[in-house]
Parts: structure tokens; C-alpha cells; sequence
């Protein structure tokens, strides 16, 4: 039993009545037990201060560490960049000499001399309504790429629109028609480069993830040229009820040219669109392997299966000219024109297959080599309880 305060030597008036102003409690005798005894007095028990958190600015450089060391020096140019930077100028260089040619065989592109307003609007259609002034537009932004160190799949696309449209299609000769054949190679070898580069890049992409995007550029710039067109018809008053589509949803300038209807084309090109750029979205985060594996080949495969389909109902017709560069990339005889479209169309087909398949089998199998790794996170331990102990005497 605990003893009483009057046995401890001290009066009770004393402990009563505080005459010195100190805590009653200071002088009781402390118990044998744990207990939570209240503190009157107005001073806290010392702690240490904590410095508060300043707020980092951005830019700044941690304590410590000199400006310099902030930036980091810029990148060093190795040889594959400067081989794909060489062949890029090369091809944008070949580009040019390309639009102006054509420009000046385009018979709606017909102006008086000097820089009037009229030739500003025929050039601003001009560039509208031809894909080759597209390219040219995207070849130099691949020249941005390669300066600031970062993959591009520009090049390829350009490459794919060369091949399977201009040159495979619709070129008869190469005496007759060489600039489609100029341009193939330019931006082949601008597009071989371009591909190896991307590959030792800080963000580095494999040469399938390229292929895929670029597959998915080209046919992003088909459908919103297509679309363009379509825009251009309807705002002229064309019913566009009465239009048609041919290969590669190219829309007809009159409603005697064969193909399917425009209306369900102009779905089916936002469709292909909006798909195209999210592959291209995907394919650029690093994030989003799984996702982008499963839709790379999406958009192609529906242009391919349209270009079937229109072949097989209605096909081949004039309409499908307008999906070329330009007036300078078409021939004058199109000889075995049937099946070069067959052929062009079955092989973009097997392309988006394939690169579908191999994508999807490559990020498969990186998932389950990163999902063999335990994560650090699942081993820390839960939060240790406090246990309280009842209050007894």
C-alpha cells in the first residue's frame, strides 16, 4: 500500500498551499507506477528546432552542388547521328526540288508573277490539298529530332508513302518518271539512318517500335489528308451523298468515278485517325509497351482491309490518284495497275500483322522477366502497434 504524504518529512500546509508559487505535484513522492501526470508549467520540455523546409525553385541547384553541374553537357555527335542528320538533309534537299517541281506543273497553281495575294492563296491550297507539301513540312521536322538527340519515325513514314503509293502503284518507268524513284532513295537511306540512330538515343526505341510508329504516321497523314479533301468538297457544295472513296479512302472529285459511299469513308477516316494517333501517343511513353503492342497494327490493317474491300466491290478508278505525292509522281500507262494495287494492299496488310505479333510476343515476354523480380516495396514491414498497459495499482 502506498505510504501517506504526511510520512514523507514534509507539513501538509506546505504541500496544501504552494507558498514558494512552485507545482504542488514537484514535491509529492512519485509512484511505482507508469502514469500520465499533467504539467502546468507554461515552459514545454526543451526540444531540438527543426529548420523548415525552404521551397525548392525550379532550376536551382541542390546545396552543395556548383551551376555547372546542373546542365548537362550536350550530347556528343557520334556517327550514326551525324550519318542520320547528313541523309535527312539530303532527303529534305531532294523534297524540295520535288514541290517546286510540281508545284509548277500543278494547272490549278497558276498565279501572276510576283508575291500577290492571289499566289498566296493558290500556294495555301496548294499545300492543303497536296501530300507531298505535307512530308516535306514533316522531313524537316525530323532535322529538329536528330539536333536535340531524340528518335524520330518521320523518315520511315515517308518511306512507306514513297513505296507503297508513288512508286509501287502509280509509277510506270524510271526514265519517265524519275523523281518518285529520287525521293524512294533519299529517304531510304535517310530512314535506315534515322532508325539506327534512334537506337542509342537517352530514350532509345528498338527498331520494331519505329517501324510500328512510322507505320501509324503514315497512316495518320493519309487519313487527315483524305479528310482535308472531303472538307474541301463539302465546303465547295458538292452533296456528298453523290461522292464516292477508291484505295486509300481517297474521296472522288465528281459523282461519276466508282467506289464506296463518302459518308461511311469519312467515318471510317476519322476512325483510322483517331486510332493512328493514339498508337502514336503510346508508342512515345515508354509506359505503355502492352497497350501500344496490341493497337500498333490496328490503323493499317483497317486501310489495308478497305483497300480489299474496295477492290473486291467496285474497283480500281481515276480517284485513287489523288493519295500520290503530287501530279509529278504519277505515270501516263500504269501497267499491271490491278495487281500492284492487290499487291500493295496485301502487303501493308501482312506488315500490320506481323508487327502486331512481333511487338506483342516481345512485350509478353519482357512482362514476365520483369514479373519474376520481387519489387523492393513488398517487403516493408507493416507499422509496429503500441500496446498500452491498464492502469493498476
Amino acid at each position: 500500500m502506498a505510504q501517506h504524504l504526511s510520512a514523507v518529512g514534509q507539513p501538509a500546509s506546505r504541500i496544501v498551499t504552494d507558498r514558494t508559487g512552485a507545482d504542488p505535484y514537484s514535491t509529492g513522492p512519485t509512484a511505482s507506477f507508469p502514469r500520465f501526470v499533467p504539467s502546468l508549467s507554461p515552459s514545454p520540455a526543451p526540444t531540438t528546432p527543426r529548420q523548415p523546409a525552404q521551397p525548392s525553385v525550379a532550376g536551382a541547384a541542390p546545396p552543395g552542388v556548383t551551376h555547372e553541374a546542373v546542365f548537362s553537357p550536350p550530347a556528343p555527335w557520334r556517327r550514326d547521328r551525324v550519318i542520320a542528320l547528313i541523309t535527312t538533309l539530303i532527303a529534305c534537299g531532294t523534297q524540295v526540288v520535288w514541290t517546286l517541281i510540281d508545284g509548277s506543273r500543278q494547272p490549278s497553281f497558276r498565279a501572276a508573277p510576283g508575291f500577290t495575294l492571289d499566289f498566296v492563296i493558290q500556294l495555301v491550297f496548294y499545300i492543303l490539298l497536296t501530300p507531298g507539301a505535307w512530308w516535306l513540312f514533316l522531313q524537316f521536322s525530323s532535322i529538329k529530332a536528330i539536333y536535340e538527340n531524340r528518335p524520330t519515325p518521320v523518315m520511315v513514314a515517308a518511306t512507306l508513302q514513297v513505296l507503297l503509293i508513288d512508286v509501287l502503284m502509280f509509277n510506270d518507268s524510271i526514265t519517265g518518271t524519275p523523281l518518285p524513284i529520287l525521293c524512294l532513295l533519299a529517304t531510304g537511306g535517310a530512314a535506315i539512318a534515322a532508325t539506327i540512330m534512334s537506337q542509342h538515343t537517352p530514350t532509345a526505341r528498338s527498331r520494331l517500335v519505329t517501324l510500328g510508329l512510322a507505320a501509324n504516321l503514315f497512316i495518320l497523314v493519309a487519313a487527315l489528308h483524305q479528310l482535308t479533301s472531303s472538307l474541301r468538297y463539302a465546303l465547295n457544295g458538292a452533296n456528298l451523298s453523290e461522292r464516292t472513296i477508291n484505295l486509300w479512302m481517297t474521296p472522288a472529285s465528281g459523282p461519276e468515278y466508282r467506289g464506296a459511299p463518302l459518308i461511311g469513308g469519312i467515318i471510317l477516316m476519322i476512325v483510322t485517325a483517331v486510332i493512328a494517333a493514339t498508337c502514336l501517343y503510346l508508342g512515345s511513353q515508354h509506359r505503355h509497351t502492352m497497350a501500344f503492342a496490341r493497337l500498333v497494327g490496328l490503323a493499317p490493317l483497317i486501310m489495308a482491309l478497305t483497300n480489299v474491300y474496295i477492290l473486291l466491290a467496285h474497283g480500281l478508278s481515276a480517284t485513287s490518284i489523288g493519295s500520290t505525292l503530287g501530279l509529278t509522281s504519277i505515270g501516263k500507262e500504269f501497267p499491271y495497275i490491278y495487281f500492284r494495287a492487290w499487291g500493295t494492299s496485301i502487303l501493308l496488310g501482312v506488315f500490320a500483322v506481323g508487327e502486331t505479333v512481333l511487338l506483342h510476343r516481345r512485350a509478353s515476354a519482357r512482362r514476365r522477366e520483369t514479373g519474376q523480380v520481387i519489387p523492393v516495396a513488398a517487403t516493408v514491414q507493416p507499422p509496429l502497434r503500441q500496446s498500452y498497459r491498464p492502469y493498476t495499482r
